[in-house]
């Protein structure tokens, strides 16, 4: 019996040795397009890019997924880790704790030190800082400067305010990634030179406008996001007061604010030359009151030096701040310009109660950096090979021209000086500076700036009958 079933199944064969069974059309089509799928080639996947292993100096970096393999264990859940900074991580709260450090050296016209006081060298800044997450969606940052001013008891019977030395001190929560809520202190969306951070700048200084017309940090809230791959982004929020800016130990400031800035990328889609090209412009409209006996209109000064040369004016009513900006980055180069206008309303501010015309105050700006050693422009610039690693690090020049001036909208009667005059006397500063920055790794950076200022007006000048000056600044900068 066994011997008769291997004999039928030998005559049968086994299903390989079978013939093919006929195949309909259908079937032909199915086995040619099998055939020519395996004659194809695969295609191979593209590799990804690797990630940057030297994130910015400002930058927090995700202490969990960086520091299980080099960090330490420092009791219970928590780790420790330095990358690019000293971190640390409890559960689903990280830390990151950060040091900036500035130490100047400059000099000016003649006698600088004795008219506008200016010290050979000084500690022009000196922040401590952390910065966190709690979870994914809620962020936070603290910011305090060590060396501001204190007022003497002087300076406090003359009823003067202090600057505060409380910088950053907010929390961000990203649970719609579109309409993000920032809250606490931190710069009013106004300005994209004011917005570049302390340790990205390409100058020493930022730009007049940034300065004195741009209103700085405040105490308030903002909603915040992007739209079409960050094709646009924008801010806008309300706060207390119009930024510490406006404000000085002589001048209050204006009151209650709400600014808004939007950022669009026009032309990505042109070439990938405009990858980088954005254009934005804010606005911000603060209350002002004229309740201290001192005038508390914007006040403009020297880049270096800071010689007032428009003094501040008495206002009332409504501040109105507009800027327009431009930000071209093209691969080793990058083009910067701004534009910014503010007026002040000076309602019931003349010797006899009436309305003045309105105190007007104008700035620009033009940048443009280019890198000597190969580097792509960032902010903060990044050498392919840092000082004492195989390379000399990141070496860029720059050059900046602007101009800041201050009048009065419309006037009949002579100009003067006089901080209630119905027609204001124009002042006016314009200024060139050019620089290079050598930034030998991610957390060292040396600034030279050469500065020439021209004063519109002769009578306002620091130094009797002189217009023209040079100032000259170095700048030495550790971001930990």
């Amino acid at each position: 019996m066994i011997a008769l079933f291997l004999a039928l199944a030998l005559a049968v064969g086994t299903p390989q040795d079978q013939a093919p069974a006929p195949k309909t059309k259908k079937g032909k089509a199915k086995a040619e397009n099998a055939e020519q799928s395996e004659k194809k080639p695969k295609k191979e996947k593209k590799a990804k890019k690797p990630k940057d292993e030297k994130p910015a100096p400002d930058d927090v970096t995700d202490v969990a997924s960086g520091g299980e393999a080099d960090g330490q264990d420092v009791g219970g859940t928590g780790t420790f880790v330095w990358r690019n900074h000293p971190q640390l991580q409890f559960g689903a709260v990280r830390l990151a704790a950060e040091f900036k450090f500035q130490e100047d050296g400059h000099a000016s016209y003649d006698n600088a030190d004795v008219i506008a006081g200016v010290k050979p060298w000084e500690l022009h800044r000196n922040r401590v800082g952390v910065k966190g997450k709690i979870g994914k969606k809620i962020d936070f940052e603290i910011e305090r400067e060590l060396t501001e001013k204190e007022l003497t008891e002087k300076d406090i019977l003359l009823g003067l305010t202090p600057r505060s030395q409380w910088k950053d001190v907010d929390v961000n929560f990203s649970y719609y990634k579109n309409a993000q809520i920032t809250a606490g202190k931190f710069k009013v969306p106004y300005s994209l030179d004011e917005e570049t951070g302390v340790s990205h700048n390409d100058f020493v200084y930022r730009s007049l406008g940034a300065n004195y017309l741009a209103p700085g940090r405040d105490i308030g809230v903002m909603s915040h996001g992007s739209f079409f791959k960050h094709g646009l982004r924008y801010q806008v929020g309300a706060f207390q007061h119009d930024g510490d800016n406006a404000q000085s130990k002589k001048i209050q400031g204006g009151d209650a604010t709400v600014a808004g800035r939007i950022v669009v990328r026009p032309l990505r889609k042109v070439s990938s030359l405009f990858d980088a090209f954005e254009v934005g412009t804010s606005t911000a409209i603060s209350k002002l009151s004229d309740d201290s006996f001192r005038p508390n209109g914007l006040r403009i000064r020297t880049v270096l030096t800071q010689d007032t040369f428009f003094a501040p004016v008495y206002v009332k009513g409504r501040r109105s701040r507009y800027e327009g900006d431009f930000d071209w980055t093209i691969r080793r180069a990058a083009i910067r310009g701004e534009y910014f206008h503010v007026t002040d309303t000076r309602w019931g501010q003349s010797y006899t109660d009436g309305d003045l015309p309105d105190a007007r105050y104008r700035a620009w700006y033009l940048t443009g950096t280019f890198t000597l050693t190969g580097e792509n422009k960032q902010r903060p610039l990044r050498p392919q090979n840092d000082l004492f690693d195989g390379g000399i690090g990141a070496i860029e020049v720059a050059a900046r021209i602007e101009r800041i001036w201050a009048d009065s909208v419309a006037g009949t009667d002579d100009a003067f000086a006089n901080p209630r005059a119905e027609n204001i006397l124009p002042s006016g500063d314009r200024a060139i500076t050019l620089g290079v920055n050598w930034t030998l790794n991610r957390f060292i950076k040396l600034q030279f700036n050469a500065i020439r200022e021209h004063l519109e007006d002769v009578d306002r000048s620091p130094v009797a009958g002189m217009q023209n000056f040079w100032s000259r600044v170095a700048r030495l900068q550790i971001v930990l």
